[in-house]
């Protein structure tokens, strides 16, 4: 039986789309279990879109699920109860906030192989690889990326 095959643009759209939800799951909202389980397909499913291995048969599923959640004004995707708050010391300036994992230090942005990185320096635990030092640091405080 043969595949159809869409359009150039519908397929950057499903692209987009799976790009979209792998940044949900990138920033630890949920797990790609939990969606799967929340869009009603299999786990294995889910991950082989998110390695790109194959595309979503039913892309309306994934936007469905990923609009039925609470947004903040202007950041995108946020899970229930989220609440973001500005780290910055008493000249205004935006500095690391606590570890989420050991809440013990707070992080320290580090260079990491041609990027920027949060890192714990309690427990080494790393965030997210950003191009720039304040996008790094907004990342580690759990925003996107910074807009100055």
């Amino acid at each position: 039986m043969a595949r159809k095959r869409g359009s150039k643009d519908q397929l950057k759209e499903i692209d987009a789309l799976v790009e979209r939800l792998r940044e949900f799951v990138r920033l630890d909202y949920m797990t790609a279990a939990e969606v799967a389980r929340r869009i009603g397909v299999r786990d294995s499913t889910v991950y082989s879109w998110l390695q790109g291995e194959c595309r979503p048969a039913k892309p309306e599923t994934i936007v469905a699920f990923l609009d039925s959640l609470p947004r903040e004004n202007g950041s995108g995707i946020a899970p229930t109860g989220y609440e973001y708050r500005e780290y910055k010391n008493w000249r205004g300036i935006p500095k690391p906030r606590r570890c989420p994992f050991c809440k013990q230090a707070k992080g320290v942005i580090r260079r990491a192989r041609c990027a920027f990185a949060g890192v714990c320096p309690n427990c080494h635990a790393s965030g997210p690889k950003r191009d720039t030092h304040a996008e790094a640091l907004r990342a580690w405080n759990g925003k996107g990326a910074y807009s100055d």
